[in-house]
């Protein structure tokens, strides 16, 4: 998943300019942290199932590309996405009447034109990947609902797009809303190798991946940090004060490093990489939740990647950092919330009477 850029170097008049500590990735280790090719060797390890499409046609990937957002309307009744808005006096739905035309088949004065004549609103994009888009509707209908991502990154920032801002879908147009309004989804289809070393890349073969949902509390998440194969540091992926995380943070590292000694040590094909797990009470078992490489794009949370490049490990233990109540205010924004929108529009989108009204406000303010 991308993350923050980290800007630690610097300069002051008289000294020499700070330089990055380089950090080698290769093209092999951004495939090795590709969903398919570890998810088959430790899924006895992860906390639900996951439905793989290794081949994804062309058309759904230029679907996902495309700026416009349409999104199929054949499973409404699935979807939360599509909730009938009551004409009333207060928004502009009011006039609009189905067979709004005069007797020349004209929209009469006042009236909305019908998808009939509008033959644009009639488009599926689903049509153009009818097989696949079959396929995801099985899929999600085996699993009860999902979790999506592509190769490597998940839509995290954009749950904001979602009546219950997580990335559960219940529907194949919740699924496609979800990838299409993420720039995490569009990393992956432009920028997956961005950071690679590499003279020669790869061709990518896109993979989607639905997750069979599951409730995690937020506080047992953490990201584990591996570099020439040692387990280096460890930090929640939660970036709120939780007070019970430091009576138990020694039995957390312990429990995680015996995981990463017992079973990706010995597995996994990269030296350095960056593992997600998660941690239920009461601590008596790890799950895998994602990899990802070693590289600044992947978000450092309360590490700096000059430190992770240049930290010398501990033989006996990996540094733990969490945010404590001293420092729990700078933490105080939401997680991906740079690539969110204002709260007004968020909260309007949680309710149709509301966004009519700020889209009225909005009118009234740029006269």
């Amino acid at each position: 998943m991308p993350g923050r850029s980290d800007t630690e170097a610097g300069s002051a008049e008289g000294a020499e300019t700070a330089i990055f500590t380089e950090i080698p990735v290769s093209s092999e280790d951004i495939l090795n942290c590709s969903y398919s090719n570890w998810y088959d060797q430790f899924s006895s390890h992860t906390i639900t199932e996951a439905k793989i499409f290794r081949d994804v046609p062309e058309e759904f990937i230029e679907y996902l590309q495309n700026d416009d957002i349409v999104l199929p309307k054949d499973d409404v009744s699935e979807s939360s996405l599509f909730q009938a808005v009551e004409p009333n006096s207060d928004n502009d739905y009011s006039d609009w009447e189905e067979g709004g035309e005069d007797e020349g088949g004209e929209p009469a004065p006042g009236k909305a034109p019908s998808q009939a004549q509008n033959p644009k609103v009639l488009d599926n994009p689903a049509t153009k990947f009818a097989r696949f888009h079959q396929q995801i509707k099985d899929a999600i209908k085996e699993l009860g609902s999902v979790a999506p991502k592509l190769n490597w990154s998940a839509p995290q920032d954009a749950t904001w797009m979602m009546m219950n801002n997580t990335m559960q879908c219940h529907s194949a147009t919740e699924l496609y809303l979800l990838l299409k309004s993420s720039d995490y989804i569009n990393h992956d289809l432009g920028h997956a190798f961005d950071c690679v070393t590499d003279k020669e890349i790869p061709k990518v073969k896109y993979e989607l991946v639905l997750r069979k949902w599951a409730e995690m509390n937020p506080s047992g998440e953490f990201r584990c940090f591996v570099r020439d194969r040692q387990l280096i540091a460890i930090t929640p992926r939660d970036l709120n004060y939780y007070s019970f995380l430091e009576d138990i943070q020694d039995e957390i590292v312990e429990k995680i490093g015996i995981f990463f000694d017992d079973v990706l040590l010995p597995k996994f094909g990269s030296n350095s990489f960056v593992f997600d797990v998660y941690l239920p009470k009461p601590l008596d078992r790890v799950y895998l939740v994602d990899v990802n490489p070693f590289a600044r794009k992947t978000d450092s949370l309360l590490f700096t990647w000059n430190e992770l490049a240049t930290m010398q490990p501990n033989d006996e233990s990996p540094a733990f950092r969490m945010v404590e109540e001293a420092n729990s205010g700078r933490f105080a924004t939401k997680a991906h919330s740079e690539n969110r929108v204002p709260r007004d529009v968020v909260d309007a989108s949680l309710d149709a009477r509301a966004l009519v009204e700020l889209a009225q406000e909005w009118d009234r303010s740029n006269q």
